[in-house]
C-alpha cells in the first residue's frame, strides 16, 4: 500500500477530530482524501494524541470514531492466508452487544473493498459461534462476557477489540479508552502475536502498550 493510500485511509479515523461545522457526508471526506498528501505518520500521531472529542452535536461523535478507527483496522492489521477460504472472501466483522458502533460501520464499510475483499458487518449473541468472524467487537453493553468470550478465542485468528477497562491485561488485543475526553487505542501485542496477526507499526507506534498482568509500556 503506497504512502498516499494509507494516508487516506488514515484521514478516515481522524476527520471527526478536526471540529467539522456541520455531519460529515462519508463521500466528502473520501473525496478530501483525494486531495490529501498529508504524512501518514502524522496523521496516526494527531488521532492518538492530539485533538479531543467535540461536544457540539454538529461534529463527530465518540462513536463515529470509533467506527472509523475500527473499519481502519482491516487495513493495519493482516491475518494469515488461511484466515480467509478464499482470495475475496469478504473480512467479517462481527459486533457482540447494543452499541451505535453497528449502524455506523454498516453505513461506514459500505461499498469499500479492502485488498481485494468487502468488509461485512454483523451483530452476533455472546453465545454464538466466533470462529466466522475475522474482527470482533465487544461493546460495553457486553462486558459481563468479555472473559467466556476471550477464552473461545484463543486459538483463532480473530481480532478482539474493546471497550472496557482492562481489556488488553485481560487477553483482548485492542481497546478504545476515553482520556481527557479523546479517544485513545490500548495494545496487547502479546495476544495478536499469538493469533497470527500481523499489525502495521504505524498502528502500533500510537498505541499504549499492554502485557498481561503488566502495567501498560509508553511509547
Amino acid at each position: 500500500m503506497s504512502h498516499l493510500a494509507e494516508g487516506r485511509l488514515v484521514l478516515l479515523m481522524i476527520a471527526g477530530h478536526l471540529a467539522l461545522r456541520r455531519r460529515p457526508d462519508w463521500g466528502d471526506i473520501c473525496r478530501l482524501f483525494a486531495r490529501t498528501t498529508i504524512s501518514t505518520l502524522l496523521i496516526l500521531i494527531l488521532a492518538s494524541t492530539a485533538i479531543g472529542l467535540a461536544a457540539d452535536p454538529e461534529t463527530l461523535t465518540e462513536y463515529q470514531i470509533k467506527a472509523a478507527f475500527f473499519f481502519n483496522f482491516t487495513r493495519f492489521v493482516e491475518w494469515p492466508e488461511d484466515a480467509f477460504a478464499t482470495p475475496t472472501s469478504p473480512i467479517v466483522a462481527c459486533i457482540v452487544g447494543e452499541t451505535p458502533l453497528t449502524d455506523l460501520l454498516t453505513g461506514v464499510a459500505q461499498g469499500k473493498v479492502v485488498n481485494g475483499r468487502a468488509v461485512s458487518i454483523i451483530r452476533v449473541k455472546p453465545t454464538d459461534d466466533f470462529r466466522a468472524c475475522n474482527l470482533l467487537f465487544i461493546s460495553e453493553a457486553a462486558q459481563r462476557s468479555t472473559s467466556e468470550i476471550l477464552a473461545r478465542l484463543k486459538k483463532t485468528n480473530t481480532l478482539t477489540v474493546g471497550e472496557i477497562p482492562g481489556f488488553p491485561r485481560a487477553g483482548g488485543m485492542i481497546n478504545f479508552s476515553i482520556q481527557d475526553n479523546k479517544v485513545k487505542l490500548e495494545m496487547n501485542l502479546d495476544a495478536t502475536t499469538r493469533a497470527g496477526l500481523k499489525v502495521n507499526s504505524k498502528l502500533i507506534a500510537v498505541s499504549r502498550l499492554f502485557s498481561p498482568n503488566s502495567v501498560a509500556e509508553d511509547n
